[in-house]
């Protein structure tokens, strides 16, 4: 993996600054890292029509793909170079919809991180901080 060759906070430092690509996942949900810190990361999240679920709201796997990213993300800022991270579980719970062509952000925390678990959570809010999903996750380092 072309992470492999950066700790994990290099690694999203770069892929913030263009200088390594998104994963292929973010063809499907569109999601741009906007700030990344040890223990703290931020992507710009915007649904589209392609997420459209058969009631005509954004699909519910959109806000948990997000979720997932952010609260891993925040699992990988913490992470030592070849150092890799799996995650165990992750508790999502959606509050509101959200609005196809609204630009949201997801945040993500680290709670705690220990010798082989990483507890994370995220959210997903508005320009005014309003909630639209929330999320805990349990991570486990693969060491190298």
């Amino acid at each position: 993996m072309l992470t492999d060759q950066y700790s994990g906070i290099d690694a999203l430092n770069a892929l913030k600054n263009g200088e390594i690509p998104h994963a292929p996942m973010a063809k499907t949900i569109p999601m741009k890292l906007v700030d990344v810190q040890e223990g703290y990361v931020v992507y710009e999240v915007t649904p589209g029509e392609e997420h459209i679920n058969l009631q005509g709201g954004v699909h519910g796997g959109f806000c948990a793909t997000v979720l997932d990213s952010v609260t891993g993300g925040v699992a990988h800022s913490m992470m030592e170079k070849g150092n890799r991270f799996a995650t165990v579980d992750l508790n999502i719970k959606m509050i509101r919809p959200m609005q196809v062509g609204k630009t949201y952000r997801g945040i993500g925390h680290l709670i705690n991180a220990g010798r082989t678990i990483v507890s994370t959570e995220g959210k997903i809010v508005d320009e005014n901080d309003k909630i639209y999903a929330h999320a805990t996750a349990t991570l486990m380092i693969i060491r190298k």
